[in-house]
């Protein structure tokens, strides 16, 4: 479903960075950080500014996050380079948004956007001479991160900036569950103080990672007719049992980062979810938009002075989720971020040296200690890593070395999906429907998303979406 500007007010903030002027030293640095062909799809047709990229024209960028997403990458960015960047805040979720996309040089986006951005011809493709050099200056991508991120028909689009998965954490150092079932019964043994993320805009990522490491069939659609599979035997059986563990749960319905805080703080004793970096809050949670929050400033983060609250904090160990297929699987979150070059880039060498920076350069650790999507996706970076690594991050590098990637929802539309998809999801485990009845209703209402694009277009998406040509 192509996206176009509705010219909304309000749906975006536009930070003006000041403008600095070149020394011969940053041009000579701009320079040696660009990288061969242009913009186009075969980086042909759109020409680059020149040679050595003007350091005193801002680099233009939209970012789906917020003021907090784009002061720390900002200010990471202008210690290692003196291009300024100007970037703008958009929201994916909202319709008719590729025109601002196409009026950037840079676009960061959740991987759920992939198909609808290529659909929309706002984004170009990325040349594997192009990636193999990323790997030579900033480290080998992870197989997982290589294979399962940023692909679609068969083409790279996006280059990963990170690459988060859902992970058993506990206060405990020696927990083992095999199955889902004996996640649930150990939730019992800790008197239901445990949670997964089912916050609004998470219910329904809790149940596809369920899925994904629980079965290997009938993936989402059937890949000629589109019509949805989530109706299956396997799928209704894995809400079941997910409706029945969330009924042991003592609290609300809360994000990944906050049932790391929560174990961290004592209020849990275990869970599934990710890591909450050191140095922000989630005192300003919004459970609509779970990745766009507003945060306070860090001298009123007491994460940003070593972590410490009142009282006693707890350690957190992380382990894998339940794995109950054969190969050792894992699936992406739709809010996963992808960078892209896109189709009106102007400043193509400087928005290739940035993205590079954005995978892994120097200083980028920092960016990913003030947000919580961005984490490492390479094995080896030019920030110093050790001095950054966290339990959770030793954790995901070892998780990240399988190939074997179940693909998400990345076809044009697939935000609708989503969300038809996620409301059905927690109307279940809140208890006001059955697991049948909830996976009717959102096949359903994927019918009609399938129907509104176009079925035929719709069925070779997802054939792209799997990995197929375009």
């Amino acid at each position: 479903m192509p996206l176009e500007n509705n010219g909304q007010p309000g749906l975006s903030r536009i930070d003006r960075s000041g403008i600095h002027r070149p020394n011969r030293r940053t041009v000579i640095s701009l320079a040696a950080a660009a990288l061969a062909s242009g913009c186009s799809k075969e980086n042909r047709d759109v020409p680059a500014e020149s040679a050595a990229p003007r350091s005193d024209v801002p680099l233009r960028i939209v970012l789906d996050g917020n003021d907090s997403d784009a002061e720390s990458i900002r200010l990471a960015w202008s210690m290692t380079m003196e291009q300024p960047l100007s970037i703008e805040l958009i929201d994916v979720a909202q319709p008719n948004v590729s025109d601002q996309i196409m009026h950037a040089d840079v676009a960061i986006l959740p991987q759920q956007s992939l198909g609808g951005i290529v659909s929309a011809g706002a984004a170009t493709t990325l040349s594997e001479s192009l990636l193999q050099d990323y790997d030579q200056r900033y480290g080998k991508s992870f197989p997982a991160v290589q294979e399962g991120l940023g692909k679609y028909g068969g083409e790279n689009w996006g280059l990963p900036v990170g690459a988060k998965v859902f992970a058993l954490l506990a206060t405990d150092s020696e927990v083992e569950c095999r199955t889902w079932a004996d996640y649930h019964d150990w939730v019992k043994l800790l008197d239901g103080k445990a949670a997964e993320p089912l916050a609004k805009s998470w219910a329904a990522a809790s149940f596809l990672n369920r899925c994904a490491l629980t079965f290997s069939r009938s993936w989402l659609f059937n890949r000629m007719t589109m019509e949805p599979e989530i109706v299956g035997s396997d799928y209704i059986d894995a809400l079941e049992q997910m409706k029945a563990t969330v009924s042991l749960y003592q609290t609300q319905a809360k994000s990944p980062m906050e049932i790391w805080r929560g174990i961290r703080q004592g209020e849990l004793r275990g869970g599934i979810g990710y890591e909450l970096p050191a140095g922000i809050s989630l005192a300003d949670d919004s459970q609509d938009r779970p990745e766009a929050n507003e945060r306070p400033e860090a001298n009123e983060r007491p994460e940003a002075n070593g972590g410490r609250r009142d009282g006693e904090e707890f350690d957190v160990s992380v382990f894998d989720c339940p794995m109950q297929t054969e190969t050792n699987r894992l699936w992406f979150g739709p809010q996963t971020p992808l960078a892209f070059i896109t189709s009106g880039c102007r400043q193509t060498d400087a928005s290739k040296a940035f993205i590079g920076w954005l995978s892994g350069g120097e200083r980028v650790s920092s960016v990913r200690g003030q947000t919580d999507r961005f984490s490492q996706t390479r094995s080896t970076m030019q920030d110093d890593t050790a001095q950054n690594e966290t339990v959770y991050s030793r954790w995901l590098a070892g998780r990240l070395q399988t190939r074997q990637v179940v693909p998400g929802l990345i076809l044009p539309a697939a935000e609708q999906y989503y969300s038809a998809l996620d409301e059905q999801i927690i109307r279940c485990v809140t208890g006001d429907v059955s697991a049948v009845d909830a996976l009717t209703a959102a096949a359903a209402a994927w019918e009609s998303i399938t129907d509104k694009v176009g079925r035929k277009d719709q069925a070779a998406a997802w054939k792209a979406t799997l990995g197929f040509g375009m």
